[in-house]
């Protein structure tokens, strides 16, 4: 079945992505002849469009934006029921800085490999994080890369729950649980990335405040009163299953809509989430022939090997 394609632009928030569009919006609506095109505006922001676009069902939904516009796109798509996400398939073009800039100088013809994989419309159903925590009532999230939650209480008592095992924390520390290494986009993912075992990587960093004695030790080279030493991110498990459990409320999370503390937080695997769009075979790389290839200088060599055949 052949889905209808509806292209949104989210160009109200990034002027960047306006100039893409004007640079290169003619040939992408040729190339791709969507059905439905839509830019973003102050009245329909993208999360409105988003969400709009994803209960109506049965199309292919392409979003080009910045980072954070796959982020905000993501978001009311992970929120729609598992029956509406499986009527969906979905691409993701994220354009940073660097990539709008090269965009933008460079002809159509540059966009061509990039068009194609939307065109083409392979999909691979993608799993995602899902996390659930109470605040004050019962909240669901889901996350692509990782999540990062703090505890903010020297005293606090905390458990780390992986799988089958539990570790025991005493004071602050952050920990960050990842899940996907690479970036959500349509054209960088390569199916054998996403088909390996959905496995939960907790990393730990720890931090103490230093002692009286021990800041008057660091006064000479510190000049501070107090100063907190960080360790460097380690990985403490991994596991299909995660839950921390802290005491008093001490754990804090970087969901800027959530600004209470909570007790608990579970992580989990939500398992063939949605329809992603990536590419059937890797998209060629554009480097020079220069580049790829190490340059070689015989020179020397070929010097040695003709003096030596003059004595022979």
């Amino acid at each position: 079945m052949k889905y209808p394609m509806h292209l949104i632009l989210d160009s109200y928030s990034h002027p960047g992505i306006s100039l893409f569009w004007k640079r290169h919006g003619l040939s992408i609506m040729e190339q791709l002849v969507p059905n439905e095109f839509f830019l973003t505006t102050g009245d329909t922001p993208l999360e409105k469009l988003i969400e709009r676009e994803i209960w109506s069902g049965w199309k292919k939904i392409i979003l080009i934006g910045n980072k954070n516009s796959i982020r905000r796109g993501f978001d009311p798509l992970m929120q729609a029921s598992r029956e509406c996400r499986s009527t969906l398939e979905i691409g993701f073009w994220p354009l940073d800085l660097q990539n709008l800039a090269t965009c933008i100088s460079q002809s159509s013809l540059y966009l061509k490999p990039f068009l194609q994989v939307f065109k083409a419309g392979h999909t691979l159903h993608v799993d995602v994080m899902k996390v659930q925590f109470l605040a004050p009532e019962m909240e669901t999230r889901y996350f692509w890369n990782d999540f990062e939650i703090n505890s903010t209480l020297s005293a606090a008592e905390t458990t780390i729950f992986i799988d089958a095992q539990n570790s025991e924390l005493s004071g602050k520390f952050t920990c960050r649980i990842a899940f996907h290494d690479e970036t959500l986009s349509s054209l960088t993912m390569h199916p054998g990335k996403l088909t390996r075992v959905p496995i939960l990587k907790v990393y730990l960093k720890r931090e103490h405040t230093l002692t009286a004695t021990e800041r008057f030790k660091q006064l000479s080279k510190w000049l501070a009163v107090e100063h907190k030493t960080a360790e460097k991110e380690k990985l403490l498990k991994t596991g299909k299953q995660v839950e921390i459990q802290g005491n008093w409320a001490n754990l804090t999370l970087n969901v800027a809509a959530i600004q209470d503390s909570v007790q608990s937080v579970h992580f989990a695997v939500e398992r063939k989430a949605f329809s992603l769009i990536i590419p059937s075979k890797p998209i060629q790389s554009t480097e020079s022939i220069r580049n790829v290839i190490p340059a070689f200088r015989p020179r020397g060599v070929i010097t040695s090997n003709r003096g030596v055949t003059k004595k022979s």
